[in-house]
């Protein structure tokens, strides 16, 4: 799973972004994503620093981890 971008993020947000939730059943990943907009309690990390920051020292959230960003990958097999 580590150089797969779980599916119901959406296509722009790199695929180095992870949170605890995303090592859950499918369903609970899919809502807590959702939910993030309005119980925005998601820790994210990235899996190149394994940090809530990522190699460009700024923090890691769906809506910075975006194309643009000094640090974003958009191919998952570019992980590693």
């Amino acid at each position: 799973m580590a150089n797969q971008k779980p599916v119901f993020l959406p296509d722009d947000v790199c695929p180095c972004l992870r949170t605890k939730t995303m090592t859950l059943n499918p369903e609970y990943r899919r809502s807590a994503y959702e939910d993030r907009f309005t119980a925005d309690t998601a820790i994210f990390h990235c899996l190149r620093t394994m940090a809530p920051q990522g190699p460009d020292e700024l923090d890691c959230e769906p809506q910075m981890c975006r194309p643009g960003r000094e640090c974003y990958t958009p191919d998952p097999a570019d992980l590693g």
